[in-house]
């Protein structure tokens, strides 16, 4: 609807550095867009401060984050998959759990190295982990919900027993 009512005539869903280049000038027998939008890794940040003034961009957006609030009712695989799945956007994409739970932050923190173990873009998302992947153990939901509004990620995720106290 968003689309309709600013007047998008034409999309295309394609990502990197390469579809960028497509869609800016008009390759592959299409008019060059009018604006480029979306996440990407570092190179697509270049890539669009590069075209840009060429054609308009939404953003220079920098490195992908995610931060999940979790109690102990979350499933620890869960959760580090959820993390390592943005860690591996880039190496230096931060992926942070805040939890109220010890025994969860222990158990998410031994299954990112089970799973690291046997991930494909490990190269990527081990180094984000190592070097920027935190967990938080907080007393209580409210301390929880404060560091994560200092933390203020881009990708936020709730999961526990009572969501909607968290959401409100």
């Amino acid at each position: 609807y968003s689309a309709y009512l600013s007047g998008v005539d034409r999309t295309f869903i394609v990502g990197g550095v390469q579809a960028l280049a497509a869609m800016t000038f008009g390759l592959l027998g299409e008019k060059p867009v009018d604006i480029l939008v979306g996440a990407g890794n570092a190179y697509v940040t270049e890539a669009k401060r590069q075209l840009f003034g060429r054609v308009g961009i939404d953003l220079l957006a920098g490195p992908s984050e995610v931060a999940v609030i979790a109690d102990e009712t979350a499933d620890p695989i869960i959760v580090a998959a959820d993390l390592l799945g943005q860690a591996e956007h880039g190496k230096q994409s931060p992926a942070s759990l805040v939890t109220t739970s010890r025994e969860l932050g222990l158990a998410v923190i031994k299954e990112v190295e089970r799973q690291l173990a046997v991930l494909s873009t490990e190269y990527i998302a081990g180094p984000a982990w190592r070097d920027y992947g935190t967990v938080y153990v907080t007393a209580t939901p409210d301390d929880a919900i404060e560091v994560m509004n200092y933390l203020a990620p881009e990708h936020l995720e709730v999961i526990t027993k009572d969501d909607i106290y968290y959401q409100e």
